[in-house]
């Protein structure tokens, strides 16, 4: 098992563009210490999360992708969303951070000046979302993946969100990357729960498979998708409506 976690940290080294001499700097260790520690494959489960937190990775997320496990997602508190809900620009923030989304890509991505960025930081920190290092780097304090409540503070703001998406998409031609996909069909209650399990399936793995590629491949590589997807029984006339004869004038 700490073998497999080495080579996944190996790779997470790689994706960073960084030595074994600047994990050794960042852990006030020497070099040949390190490569002694990696080359061996074997160390404390202590000295293990001391390098994640020298590379600024989630513990969880290693043994995760070691173990290949499921990494079940975490609520937020009432206060957190209303704290979020309440300024929209927090909110979008750290979900990119949380994302994994570079504070540097954000900066460029959104025009926004190291102070500004850094102000928002505070205001995570004050949530308890957030730790502020002193260089000015955002440390999120929650590794996990974040379940929001489906009708709390941040109701409207994910509805709006996700409902602009769907009609961006549903705008677009599909092509190999991107698509839109939609069908109403007659089943049975047994079909439609096996379709729904299979749904639910998907996201976990969609998930996992994000965890992977935040760990082992370079940044500028990455790029944010989105999975939006609604599953229910429909009733049509609540939705359209066939008319039948015109009225006599």
């Amino acid at each position: 098992m700490r073998g497999t976690m080495f080579e996944v940290l190996k790779q997470a080294l790689r994706a960073r563009q960084m030595t074994y001499g600047d994990l050794a700097a960042r852990m006030s260790l020497s070099e040949p210490t390190i490569k002694r520690i990696f080359a061996s494959g074997d160390a404390k489960m202590s000295r293990i999360m001391d390098i994640c937190d020298a590379l600024d990775l989630p513990f969880e997320d290693i043994v995760a992708t070691a173990k290949r496990t499921i990494v079940r997602p975490v609520q937020l508190t009432a206060e957190m969303e209303a704290g979020l809900a309440q300024d929209p620009s927090l909110f979008f923030l750290f979900i990119l951070l949380h994302d994994g989304m570079a504070e540097a890509a954000i900066r460029e991505e959104f025009g926004l000046s190291r102070n500004a960025l850094f102000i928002l930081g505070r205001k995570l920190e004050r949530l308890g979302l957030a730790e502020v290092h002193a260089e000015g780097r955002i440390r999120l304090t929650l590794a996990h993946p974040v379940k929001f409540r489906r009708n709390g503070p941040l109701h409207r703001t994910l509805r709006d969100l996700n409902l602009a998406f769907i009609r961006t998409v549903f705008d677009q031609p599909d092509g190999e990357q991107s698509g839109y996909l939609t069908q109403s069909r007659r089943i049975s209650r047994q079909t439609a729960r096996q379709v729904m399990a299979d749904l639910r399936n998907l996201n976990q793995q969609l998930s996992e498979m994000a965890r992977q590629d935040q760990l082992t491949v370079p940044a500028q590589d990455l790029q944010t998708y989105k999975l939006c997807v609604a599953w229910s029984e429909m009733s049509f006339p609540a939705f359209a409506r066939i008319d039948g004869e015109a009225p006599k004038p």
